[in-house]
């Protein structure tokens, strides 16, 4: 993950360099007629930020806000706007990477069988666990849909996505333990945005309308800020 991690910010440091070089974003025209263009980006916003799950009637155990870390990364997106509007609208396709790390390093989730057919996620305690990391990490693709408002170089966007997760699982080090565990999350993730841009660079935040984890788990939400590269 450290090694995903130094690549996807090395990309972003190159992205950022292209833009002060004043590279025109590369765009495909599908369809002009009056004052509407749309057009299919060729521009992969990406989104690094770190998340919080917030209070909730289940509790959740405390997690490291340094490395409870999103990736998320728009690997395409169709533009509707106007030359005579400062308005316009996305919809895309994301990809995203969630990680929660426990503060608690001594525990993590496990599968256990109930009538030797359904499996319910617990949290265990390692008795012979170092104490270096415990996390659980959900995937998702979903489709983002963003409004903005768009004032020269600046632009201030809100908007929803819905994402399904498509793997879960739960990882701890020093006895090396890793298990697939979709069970931990909801498979269907709704979330809110907003957030500010000027020129590439911009601040974000996100806050997940449905509990993203299973009723076994928490009914949390969770709340995740960070940067946005590319808008």
């Amino acid at each position: 993950m450290k090694k995903i991690m130094i690549l996807l910010a090395a990309l972003s440091l190159t992205a950022a360099s292209v833009a002060a070089q004043n590279i025109p974003e590369p765009e495909f025209e599908i369809y002009s007629s009056g004052k509407i263009d749309s057009d299919l980006r060729l521009a992969f916003p990406m989104r690094f930020g770190f998340t919080s799950p917030m209070s909730s009637s289940i509790p959740f155990p405390d997690t490291k806000l340094a490395q409870s870390f999103l990736y998320a990364l728009d690997v395409a997106s169709i533009k509707i706007s106007s030359s005579s509007s400062p308005f316009s609208a996305t919809i895309g396709i994301r990809l995203s990477f969630q990680d929660y790390s426990f503060e608690n390093t001594d525990y993590t989730y496990r599968q256990v069988p109930i009538l030797g057919i359904q499996r319910t996620p617990i949290i265990l305690e390692s008795t012979k666990y170092d104490g270096k990391k415990s996390k659980i990490h959900a995937s998702y693709v979903g489709v983002p849909l963003m409004f903005a408002f768009n004032a020269g170089k600046a632009k201030i966007f809100a908007g929803a996505g819905a994402d399904y997760m498509f793997h879960g699982y739960t990882k701890y080090r020093s006895p090396g333990y890793r298990q697939d565990f979709n069970e931990l999350f909801n498979r269907f993730h709704a979330y809110a945005e907003a957030g500010f841009c000027y020129g590439m660079i911009g601040i974000f935040a996100n806050y997940s309308i449905t509990p993203v984890f299973s009723e076994a788990v928490s009914d949390c939400r969770t709340l995740t800020f960070g940067l946005v590269l590319g808008m």
